[in-house]
């Protein structure tokens, strides 16, 4: 078994600006396994200044697990972990001629597409992925003042009108107090849910309990293992920040059992990540709704290609997408 871990930068068309802060671009490290001339891809790109390791601690723990790798005890740390566990995923898929979404499923049978959100900067946006089929609109909130974020809510619910879903991220930028101001007015335009009010799974389960508008975990949720109070009722899971697609997808379904609704979504990963979540999504069981935004067209160029997007969903490719320009030609 081989391993090689490749650096990869990608740079955003324009920032994108949310509750935490502007993400101009996405460092990060390609992980390659090869075995019996297979080979299996996975990526850790942890966000700076969001919840989690930073790069440099990500990079040791890779670079120590590949210089003796260890199929029974892989990384510790959780996008070292992802990274490792995608690829092997990956390599699974590849050396049985499945995809990952099957390999996740085991005996179950994956959809063989995917419903997506569009993430919108504003109301021309959100009204033109509507026009182009999407069923559900997110928009970023918490970057500005609340009557900002009100107008810009009140502006998107009037541009895709009644029948669309739309969805809020505020990124934990309000405080408890805030956040219970913000929801209240919020409430009015028919939010799904709000991802992240207020930081924190206390904070978030006691703005829920006050909150008219369903509340979302998502970075606060920190690790697969944590317990998710009763009064939040949506997960919004990022399987490359939680260890990776089979440990993620094994917490969905726990979750889903419970009563909860599982969004699989990216952390402004590649496009070898952006796939992972999708393999995820595909494999869930219960009834389908739209999962997280793929973010390739966020990017000047991506590491891959993953398939068009066509009325507001993502086919599942036969084969994962493998980057170009990295490592030896498969």
């Amino acid at each position: 078994m081989r391993v090689e871990l490749i650096d990869v930068e990608l740079q955003l068309r324009l920032p994108l600006m949310t509750g935490r802060g502007a993400v101009t671009d996405r460092n990060g490290l390609l992980v390659q396994i090869s075995d019996g001339g297979v080979t299996g891809w996975g990526e850790a790109m942890p966000l700076p200044g969001w919840p989690g390791a930073d790069l440099s601690a990500t990079r040791r723990a890779l670079q120590a697990w590949a210089a003796e790798p260890d199929l029974d005890g892989l990384p510790a740390e959780r996008f070292a972990h992802g990274a490792v566990e995608l690829a092997l995923v990956d390599l699974e898929a590849r050396r049985t001629g499945s995809t990952q979404a099957e390999v996740l499923a085991g005996d179950s049978t994956p959809a063989d597409s995917v419903e997506v959100n569009a993430l919108a900067r504003d109301a021309d946006d959100a009204a033109a992925a509507v026009s182009a089929g999407f069923r559900t609109v997110k928009l970023k909130v918490g970057a500005s003042d609340l009557e900002s974020d009100v107008a810009a809510v009140a502006a998107v619910r009037r541009a895709i009108g009644a029948d669309a879903q739309l969805r809020l991220d505020a990124n934990g930028a309000w405080t408890e107090e805030e956040a219970a101001e913000a929801l209240a007015r919020l409430g009015r335009y028919d939010i799904e849910y709000v991802e992240e009010p207020t930081p924190g799974l206390e904070a978030l389960a006691r703005a829920a309990e006050r909150s008219p508008v369903p509340v979302a975990v998502d970075e606060s949720l920190g690790s697969v293992g944590a317990r998710i109070p009763d009064s939040i009722s949506v997960v919004v899971l990022k399987p490359m920040a939680l260890g990776g697609p089979r440990t993620a997808h094994a917490a969905a379904r726990r979750w889903i059992a419970q009563g909860r609704k599982v969004v699989a979504t990216n952390y402004f990963d590649s496009a070898v990540g952006q796939h992972a979540a999708l393999s995820v999504a595909a494999a869930l069981p219960g009834p389908p709704h739209a999962h997280g935004a793929l973010t390739s067209a966020l990017f000047t160029g991506d590491a891959a290609d993953l398939p068009p997007l066509a009325n507001g969903r993502c086919p599942v490719p036969s084969q994962s997408p493998a980057p170009t320009g990295f490592g030896p030609e498969e």
